[in-house]
């Protein structure tokens, strides 16, 4: 296994800084209203370089898939800033969360959580295609 390592000057591979994510709690069926908001993560803090692996690990609904999802852009954090490689993970173009999204990997513990059942297998596996389409075979 490969050890961390970080060369002076140069930035951590993935800084969290105050992450934090609310979802809104709505009431109503026809005229929905906030009335709440249910805070999924708050204030998360890491740094993350070359070489290391990060594990999220605690009770079911403490927050690790969403952090998991904000680290990966699929969520948008309500506040706090995710630096990959000095450059805000937030701020970055379709094309740059791309590239960003192809250079980091999250596995999820329950595969039922992380598979669409509305895709067939062949679907799922092109999905993988479509991000690295510049290595397929065509």
């Amino acid at each position: 296994m490969p050890e961390a390592t970080r060369t002076l000057g140069e930035p951590p591979l993935l800084e969290v800084n105050g992450l934090v994510k609310y979802f809104p709690l709505t009431s109503g069926v026809i005229a929905r209203r906030v009335v709440g908001q249910v805070h999924a993560v708050d204030g998360v803090n890491l740094v993350l370089n070359r070489g290391e692996t990060l594990g999220l690990v605690g009770e079911s609904g403490c927050g690790k898939s969403t952090v998991a999802k904000l680290l990966m852009g699929l969520e948008k954090p309500t506040a706090g800033q995710i630096l990959f490689h000095g450059d805000d993970v937030s701020k970055m173009g379709r094309r740059q969360l791309k590239n960003y999204r192809r250079r980091v990997q999250i596995i999820f513990q329950d595969p039922y959580s992380s598979l669409n059942p509305r895709m067939t297998v062949g679907d799922i596996v092109a999905e993988g295609w479509d991000v690295h389409a510049d290595i397929v075979p065509k």
